[in-house]
């Protein structure tokens, strides 16, 4: 009797401990999330709908994993087009996977798009249908070398006896149950409205990884401009500057060459929130754009991120803000910052390069006062960024600076940053407020004996201080 107690009890701990492993991969499922680094932007951008000619077209079904497998290998399923992000679900993950259709784990819904042909893409759900079919297909495709290997279980804790199987190494029963596996699906009509489309897509993807807005975007308006972009994310300087891979995976590098095009094309004055509909709206009239207009985005996507890249180097796009323990000023080099994106990128769009090179010193110069001593400057760029006066401020603000130092004759008034270079290596003292200058960008350069007072701007009448200092410094003080 003791005996058959013990081991009721045994099978009574090991269905609660299955019970936990089943929760527990639930919520990995549903937990799994691609990192994305810091952007500075507006986070409660919303669509403006009204509620005119506003329609969507679903259908839902139930369809098992063998039917989906199928339609993959006929080519009616497009697992992973390139609009998709790539593959990015860990090999632990997708183990465990595995692992929940066979102990029966509900799935999340996935969300599919219809296209022309009687196709559909996979909206929402990739990551884990790629897991599943990679195993049912024995081909495991490591992310970082792209090489194949045979997908063999590894990990599993509750089914542990099938560690090392791979799917054709699984008894009948275990295979059916994968096969047979009943998943929801929401297909999104072509029919459905282009805008609604994509407010429910943002809506509705809820999976394990839910998609973000330039995802949705490269869903909805598929066609050549999306080509295009697809093509410039990879451009060397871009990337460089940018310097953020987890927002390639994500398309977050598409998101940010749409928004220039946008207002590159139609400007800062013709500029509506919401910055989504801005972007999407620009999207949809250039949808299919020919091969000339492609060329022309082309050139001058190339042209000004060359300009922002000799003028701003690795600081392009970041912020300068004070230490407020003490006179430095710091860069924010983590973060994107998505306002100074728009009027770095849209500045240089207006002139030539044989305008611009001969001011680059002086530009940089600029960028980093209006950050350090315009407040409303500063609101703009990091306050309720997507509001219609925020942008027009912080554009037309930048644009009269920097057409100022264009088209005015170039004067010798502004020392030279190897001037600067020399000063802070020989002594990085402020000559204001005698503290130590901790690094570069927070080191100024001014006339001993003031311009405006005859001196001239040579290194014998050249003092360093610090950025702010000199920013905000007395009249007294020359």
């Amino acid at each position: 009797m003791s005996e058959q107690i013990d081991e009721i009890r045994e099978e009574e701990i090991n269905e609660e401990q299955k019970l936990k492993t089943r929760q527990e991969l639930i919520d990995a499922i549903r937990e799994e999330v691609v990192t994305k680094d810091e952007i500075d932007d507006d986070e409660n951008d919303e669509l403006n709908l009204d509620s005119k000619d506003k329609k969507l077209f679903v259908d839902k079904s139930d369809p098992d994993i063998e039917t989906l497998f199928n339609r993959y290998k006929k080519g009616t399923l497009i697992l992973q087009p390139k609009f998709q992000r790539k593959y990015v679900m860990q090999k632990s993950l997708a183990n465990k996977l595995i692992e929940s259709l066979l102990l029966d784990v509900p799935l999340p819904m996935f969300y599919f798009a219809e296209e022309e042909g009687g196709k559909v893409s996979v909206i929402d759900g990739q990551q884990r249908l790629t897991s599943i079919f990679a195993f049912i297909d024995d081909r495991w495709t490591n992310e970082k070398n792209g090489n194949i290997s045979s997908f063999k279980l590894s990990g599993l804790k509750v089914l542990s006896d099938l560690n090392g199987k791979s799917f054709k190494d699984l008894n009948e029963e275990n295979q059916n149950k994968i096969l047979y596996t009943s998943v929801r699906v929401v297909t999104i009509k072509k029919e459905s409205n282009p805008d609604l489309k994509f407010e429910i897509f943002e809506r509705l993807n809820t999976g394990s990884t839910p998609l973000n807005e330039d995802e949705i975007r490269n869903t909805v308006y598929r066609g050549s401009f999306i080509d295009m972009l697809a093509e410039l994310e990879e451009d060397k300087i871009f990337n460089e500057l940018v310097n953020k891979p987890n927002f390639k995976n994500r398309m977050l590098y598409r998101g940010m060459i749409l928004r220039f095009f946008a207002f590159y094309e139609k400007t800062y004055l013709k500029y509506k929130p919401s910055m989504k509909q801005f972007c999407n709206k620009f999207l949809e009239e250039k949808r299919n754009i020919n091969e000339k207009e492609v060329a022309k985005f082309k050139k001058v996507f190339k042209d000004t991120i060359e300009l922002v890249k000799e003028c701003f180097g690795k600081n392009a796009f970041r912020r300068i803000v004070k230490d407020e323990s003490s006179n430095d000023c710091n860069i924010v080099s983590n973060t994107i910052n998505m306002s100074l994106f728009d009027i770095q990128m849209c500045g240089f769009t207006k002139y030539s390069k044989n305008q611009i090179y001969p001011h680059l010193e002086e530009i940089n110069e600029a960028m980093m006062n209006l950050m350090l001593s315009d407040p409303k400057f500063i609101d703009s760029i990091q306050l309720k960024t997507s509001n219609s006066d925020m942008v027009e401020y912080r554009f037309k603000t930048w644009i009269e600076t920097l057409d100022k130092i264009v088209r005015e004759k170039q004067i010798d008034r502004l020392f030279s940053y190897s001037v600067k270079k020399e000063l802070y290596e020989k002594d990085p003292t402020c000559k204001i407020c005698n503290q130590h200058i901790n690094n570069i960008e927070s080191a100024h350069v001014d006339h001993i004996v003031p311009y405006s007072k005859g001196g001239k701007t040579v290194i014998e009448n050249a003092q360093l201080t610090h950025r702010w200092c000199n920013l905000h410094k007395s009249d007294k003080i020359n």
